[in-house]
């Protein structure tokens, strides 16, 4: 059994890299565990600014999303979409492409929580980003 208090090894919260986020986006780095393989698990705590967003992604073991604050949306590849409310729980499956973050007037604030390795893809159009909202 590991127990961890807070932040991983009391590193300070981070900015989200411009290689995997638009907008700002601010994160604190829970649990981390593994080696960068597929038995990998992390837990961040992230707060996206209104308009903040992750790129394209998937998990090779899937990701749990638990909302705390705010509004967002997070969307498949294939335009199944789910807007974010506080006190939601979201599972993306192993291997699902899907990128989510705040509306465009709100922050959101989840814990998440991502099992195996993270492939980075392409950044979400504005396009798509903002007909994401004005769907719902």
């Amino acid at each position: 059994m590991e127990h961890v208090r807070g932040r991983q090894d009391g590193q300070p919260t981070r900015a989200g890299d411009a290689g995997t986020f638009s907008g700002r986006v601010m994160m604190d780095g829970l649990l981390a565990d593994g080696d960068g393989d597929a038995t990998n698990v992390r837990v961040n705590s992230v707060v996206f600014e209104p308009g903040g967003r992750t790129f394209w992604h998937s998990h090779a073991g899937g990701q749990v999303l638990i909302v705390g604050t705010g509004r967002g949306m997070i969307e498949t590849r294939d335009g199944d979409r789910s807007a974010l409310h506080p006190g939601d729980i979201v599972w993306a499956a192993p291997g699902e492409e899907h990128w989510h973050g705040a509306a465009p007037d709100s922050f959101v604030a989840h814990t998440a929580i991502s099992l195996g390795v993270t492939q980075w893809l392409e950044e979400v159009a504005g396009d798509r980003y903002k007909n994401a909202f004005e769907d719902k």
